[in-house]
């Protein structure tokens, strides 16, 4: 097939389209996308919800804001702006809305338990509320060897952990979720899988991140050469055969003021 230059698919976003397609999402809602980044989780909302609909993105980094005000807008897509919010501290005032989302975003935060309290005040009867986050696991595993990917694994985490992440949060999740006052509707994990017919994303991965890796001390700048270790996993991958479980997405969504 012809080279298309089109960025692999991040398996790790596979069960979102699920997910929040099943949580409730409906036209005329207002959604809040907690830690929006660049856009991508925002922009399935908005396309969830309509053009009778609202969706506020919030993220603490102006480049990712930049980059999802650049992104092209779809009429057939509700409405959306982007807001800059610091979540270690109060947020802006941005009214109520009736549902609040995120992905990936609370295992980065130094207190995710103050955060969900917080997000609870744009909520009223009914809102609801729905992330999905990851925990660090005994992976990855398929049926053969695996020492390269384990080793990119390992990197992956070691460097969330360096940054302060909470690498357990996805376990719990469910308990955070209900203790700022949310009833809990939904709670599933999914695996993240490497199938042998698709192009891996993980270079890409290991590319994104190698700065903040050798930043943290996690590796060094010579020890990692991008070109090599993608040919490391393809073939490493092409040995082994079948499937790869690569990572586990934690799924929980709620309902505000509900008993449960």
């Amino acid at each position: 097939m012809p080279d298309t230059g089109a960025m692999p698919i991040n398996p790790a976003n596979v069960p979102s389209t699920r997910f929040f397609a099943g949580i409730g999402l409906s036209a005329t809602m207002r959604v809040l996308d907690v830690g929006c980044g660049n856009g991508d989780l925002t922009r399935m909302a908005a396309a969830l919800v309509g053009p009778g609909g609202e969706i506020v993105g919030v993220d603490s980094s102006a480049t990712a804001l930049a980059a999802a005000r650049a992104a092209p807008s779809d009429t057939r897509s509700a409405s959306v702006r982007y807001e800059l919010a610091d979540f270690r501290g109060p947020l802006p005032a941005l009214g109520r809305f009736d549902a609040i989302i995120g992905r990936r975003v609370l295992m980065y935060l130094p207190d995710a338990a103050a955060t969900l309290t917080r997000l609870s005040d744009f909520a009223k009867p009914g809102t609801v509320l729905a992330f999905q986050e990851h925990a660090r696991a005994a992976l990855p595993a398929g049926a053969g060897d695996l020492p390269v990917h384990r080793r990119c694994y390992g990197m992956a985490w070691n460097t969330v952990a360096a940054e302060q992440g909470d690498v357990t949060l996805g376990y719990r999740l469910v308990d955070l979720v209900r203790a700022s006052g949310f009833a809990v509707e939904q709670a599933y994990s999914e695996g993240i899988v490497i199938q042998p017919w698709q192009e891996s994303f993980l270079p890409t991965l290991i590319r994104m991140m190698l700065p903040r890796m050798i930043e943290r001390g996690v590796v060094r700048s010579h020890e990692v050469d991008p070109e090599s270790l993608a040919e490391q996993l393809d073939d490493e991958r092409r040995t082994a055969g079948g499937t790869i479980l690569w990572d586990m997405a934690f799924l929980v969504s709620g309902r505000f003021g509900s008993r449960g």
